[in-house]
């Protein structure tokens, strides 16, 4: 081969593989920025209510999946590594992932910003501690909503207006939640208005919208009552006539069923901190557990 058609071919080659490695970095930088921020939260709830403020600026996932209990779950390599990536790492606090916050604290990167929805918050004393169950009163989720645009403000200032926009879009949401949830507990004659729920996650719940709770069978899940704790619930029941208690659709609640056969009671659910095919958002969540709420102690289910 000739010597000036040999440079041609190499020149030619090189600007071909130089091409290649361009379009290669331009591909992989495009799958690395895709210009929105990197978001992991810890539950589905919590996802929800950042994607509701983040809009199409954020991409979030969850480190529990939805119907699972956040008490026991163990997220695996797939989801750590996502946590790792995060710009923004979402949970709610007060021991609430209290199995999963060593492995958070250990695997969000140093130049991430870790939020705790409830830091700071007024709460519910219990024997074990605060109650972190607060988004069930609507007007502190309203807090936790307020906490993720902020939050999200600081680590995209580029999108503050969207943020904001969408954030007051929401909060607009979340007051009329508010008031339905009121006024279809204020539909239940007070007598009726008592809980008795699998585990205690309502006084929120109950202290926001006027409800009584009577008693429950856990704490916690994942612990197993007395035989003198579930004696004194089964009295509670009777004593306080209660017309109807409520179990979470991803628990085990055995004990619960086979007290409220006894008393002849219906067994209704309300959720806590799992959405599901049926109840897919915070709103639908509230909604749901207002509507039950009716059925349940209204008197007027089954």
């Amino acid at each position: 081969m000739r010597p000036g058609i040999r440079t041609s071919l190499v020149a030619i080659l090189a600007g071909v593989l130089a091409a290649v490695a361009l379009g290669a970095c331009g591909q992989g930088s495009k799958a690395q920025d895709s210009g929105q921020v990197k978001v992991t939260a810890t539950l589905g709830l919590f996802r929800d209510l950042v994607q509701q403020v983040g809009g199409d600026r954020v991409q979030v996932s969850a480190l529990v999946p939805n119907g699972t209990d956040v008490h026991t779950y163990e997220p695996p390599p797939s989801q750590i590594a996502k946590l790792s990536q995060a710009k923004l790492v979402v949970m709610n606090g007060l021991d609430l992932e209290a199995g999963l916050e060593k492995t958070i604290r250990q695997n969000v990167s140093s130049s991430a910003t870790l939020l705790e929805l409830a830091a700071g918050l007024s709460t519910i004393q219990e024997t074990e501690g605060d109650n972190p169950h607060l988004w069930l009163d609507a007007q502190i989720a309203m807090t936790y909503v307020e906490r993720i645009r902020d939050a999200l403000a600081s680590v995209d200032p580029a999108g503050v207006d969207v943020y904001r926009a969408n954030a007051d879009r929401y909060l607009g949401e979340l007051r009329t939640l508010d008031e339905e949830v009121t006024a279809a507990v204020e539909s239940i004659p007070p007598e009726r208005r008592k809980l008795v729920t699998f585990h205690d996650a309502y006084p929120y719940l109950a202290h926001g919208y006027g409800l009584e709770i009577v008693g429950f069978v856990v704490e916690s899940p994942g612990k197993e009552p007395s035989a003198q704790e579930v004696t004194d619930l089964a009295k509670a029941i009777r004593d306080e006539k209660v017309p109807a208690v409520f179990k979470e659709p991803q628990f085990s609640a055995r004990i619960l069923d086979l007290a409220a056969k006894d008393a002849g009671m219906e067994v209704c659910s309300l959720y806590s901190d799992a959405l599901d095919a049926k109840v897919k958002t915070y709103v639908d969540l509230m909604r749901f557990n207002a509507q039950e709420l009716v059925r349940c102690l209204g008197g007027t289910s089954g």
